[in-house]
């Protein structure tokens, strides 16, 4: 079962997801994981709600459910320099022996299931997320 949700509530979780986000990484010892996860869940609520209102429609019945912000934000034709960002971030490379990666449209499962990230990668990931947030709280 999808759930369909309209665009004021999206707006309404992808600022709550981003607050609590941003609250769980300045109290204390950071929980990259769980930052990591309410930063790509609100920027993909903020996606949706962009697309739902660009295209006047009132709810996600319209839009086919997905998780790519990629292949959300390039129907939004996202400037130039965010689409860059989320280029250099196809896949973040997990923390193992085994150099696998895990791609930008699959990252919410790897902080769901707790799977150890690359420092860096995940860095950028969550600036990528943040921007994208950004992006959509000044559309």
């Amino acid at each position: 079962m999808v759930l369909q949700v309209g665009a004021k509530a999206l707006k309404k979780r992808r600022d709550e997801l981003r607050v609590s986000a941003e609250s769980l990484g300045t109290h204390g010892k950071e929980d990259a994981a769980t930052v990591g996860l309410l930063l790509f869940y609100a920027a993909e609520c903020g996606l949706k709600e962009r697309l739902l209102f660009r295209r006047g429609h009132r709810d996600t019945s319209a839009l086919e459910p997905t998780h790519d912000l990629r292949k959300l934000a390039k129907e939004l034709r996202l400037p130039r320099a965010l689409d860059d960002l989320l280029s250099r971030l196809g896949s973040c490379r997990l923390h193992t022996p085994s150099g696998a990666s895990v791609a930008l449209a699959d990252l919410h499962q790897a902080w769901r299931y707790g799977a150890k990230l690359d420092d860096s990668d995940e860095r950028e990931a969550k600036d990528a997320l943040r921007a994208l947030i950004k992006w959509c709280e000044r559309d």
